[in-house]
């Protein structure tokens, strides 16, 4: 699956049109209880995902993602975006399928910018949210 993204940023630091609304901050994952984030902004997306290497495609809309300052240098983007999803789509691939609804990803990233995301090709985790979801995916 590919998704082409786009992170809101401010400008100058006195932009506050990236800065998300209630609604996008609510469906953010709440798993830095201890740490310090910077404030959610908006992410945008693609109209449409690119599913086995560009045959299928899936509707998905933008979201929101914040940046979790850890200890030293290792800074977590946490972002998620909406999905249709793949359930009784002909998109769907053996016994692979997309639920409808949000997907959570998390990205090393340098400092507190998005402008420094790790460009090693490398893991993205993708993570179920609620109980018994029927997928599990992590590399």
């Amino acid at each position: 699956c590919t998704i082409d993204i786009s992170f809101l940023s401010s400008v100058g630091g006195e932009d506050n049109t990236s800065l998300a609304s209630q609604d996008v901050i609510d469906q953010m994952v709440k798993d830095n209880l201890s740490g310090k984030s910077t404030v959610v902004r908006i992410m945008n997306a693609a109209p449409k995902a690119r599913l086995r290497n560009g045959f299928d495609q899936m509707k998905v809309k933008g979201g929101g993602y914040r940046i979790d300052i850890g200890g030293g240098s290792s800074n977590t983007v946490r972002f998620y975006l909406n999905a249709e999803g793949t359930e009784g789509a002909s998109s769907t691939y053996g016994d692979i399928s997309i639920p409808e609804g949000n997907l959570y990803f998390s990205l090393p990233c340098f400092g507190s910018s998005v402008k420094q995301l790790s460009s090693k090709e490398g893991n993205v985790t993708v993570r179920p949210i609620g109980w018994h979801t029927g997928w599990r995916r992590r590399k």
